[in-house]
């Protein structure tokens, strides 16, 4: 039993020992990683403090690039829009000047545009009124066709309930014969 005490007490005092072990272990490597990250942050530092002046000096490029091609694109811009000005000038001129011209052709144009229209619209209507003819036969045949089918499916169901109608008179017949039995 004083073996087992002493094993309890050696064993206690080892895992003591190996936290306190662990704990230093840790303290020291949180300090050595604490130190690498403040180099770290120094050499970043120094890093962009001599790289900022090589920043600064290509943003001041890169925005003199786009100046330049924004002043290349209004320039462009104007003179393609006086361009289309003076066209459109032009143009309204030369449809004016055809308008005034062609006033009579355009007229008798637009009378044998209309006529050809009103001839279509002719036809279309004559078509119509033609299907509907045609629809309204054969919906007249269908309804008589409709008609004879009601009138033999009638016939069948008085058929069907004769024949009903007799076969349970029999089964009524062998039901009371065999409960005299």
């Amino acid at each position: 039993m004083k073996s087992l005490v002493r094993d309890i007490k050696t064993s206690t005092k080892d895992r003591l020992q190996f936290v306190r072990d662990s704990k230093n272990d840790t303290h020291e490597l949180l300090a050595q990683f604490d130190k690498e990250l403040k180099e770290m942050a120094a050499d970043l530092k120094e890093f962009f403090s001599k790289s900022e002046k090589d920043r600064m000096a290509d943003f001041s490029k890169m925005m003199k690039d786009i100046q330049a091609r924004v002043q290349s694109i209004f320039g462009d811009t104007g003179e393609l829009l006086s361009r289309f000005d003076k066209e459109l000038k032009e143009m309204a001129k030369d449809l004016k000047d055809f308008l005034a011209k062609s006033e009579q052709t355009r007229i008798a144009d637009f009378k044998v545009t209309m006529k050809d229209i009103q001839s279509r619209i002719d036809s279309i209507q004559k078509h119509v009124a033609d299907l509907l003819g045609d629809y309204a036969g054969e919906r007249k045949e269908a309804a008589a066709s409709w008609g004879m089918l009601r009138k033999r499916e009638g016939a069948m169901a008085e058929e069907i309930a004769e024949e009903a109608e007799e076969e349970g008179g029999k089964k009524a017949k062998k039901a009371k014969k065999h409960k005299t039995e």
